[in-house]
């Protein structure tokens, strides 16, 4: 595997395990803000926002809650369409958007999921346990480790 498709899918599994905490536990700006304290450069939302969700969307191949194709569907497209997971007013740095929030809400509701808040800890966790079960699936395809480790230093947030 090229260091780009081992990137690819370290971001791939790092942006479904965000999806699947935005609907069952958390929102945006609370899930980048856990992980940016634990020392992630950008957090997941963030990230993609900055890639754009109609190109997340498409890589994702139909594995993503109903979250992310509403947002689309809505034209809420990231940084370069003014509006994702946050607001970028004027082009400018992110804003927290509480229409994202009720849109989450919204969907969870009509999936009928309980949601329960999680800790800082505990989010940060999951996305960790997320990577390592990417990591441990790219080696059985036969990823070399230090490309592994290169994509995750250089590539898990790149666009």
């Amino acid at each position: 595997m090229t260091e780009a498709e081992v990137a690819a899918a370290l971001q791939d599994s790092f942006w479904l395990a965000a999806d699947r905490l935005l609907m069952f536990h958390t929102n945006p700006w609370e899930l980048d803000e856990a992980l940016e304290a634990a020392g992630y450069a950008m957090g997941p939302c963030a990230a993609m926002d900055l890639l754009g969700l109609d190109v997340v969307l498409d890589r994702r191949q139909g594995a993503a809650s109903p979250i992310l194709p509403r947002m689309v569907a809505e034209g809420r497209m990231g940084k370069k369409g003014g509006v994702g997971h946050y607001r970028y007013p004027g082009g400018g740095g992110a804003v927290i958007d509480p229409l994202i929030e009720d849109l989450i809400l919204e969907e969870a509701w009509f999936a009928k999921v309980t949601r329960h808040d999680l800790s800082d800890a505990e989010l940060v966790a999951r996305m960790q346990a997320a990577q390592a079960a990417a990591v441990g699936q790219l080696l059985g395809q036969g990823a070399q480790p230090e490309v592994i480790s290169r994509a995750c230093r250089t590539g898990l947030y790149a666009p």
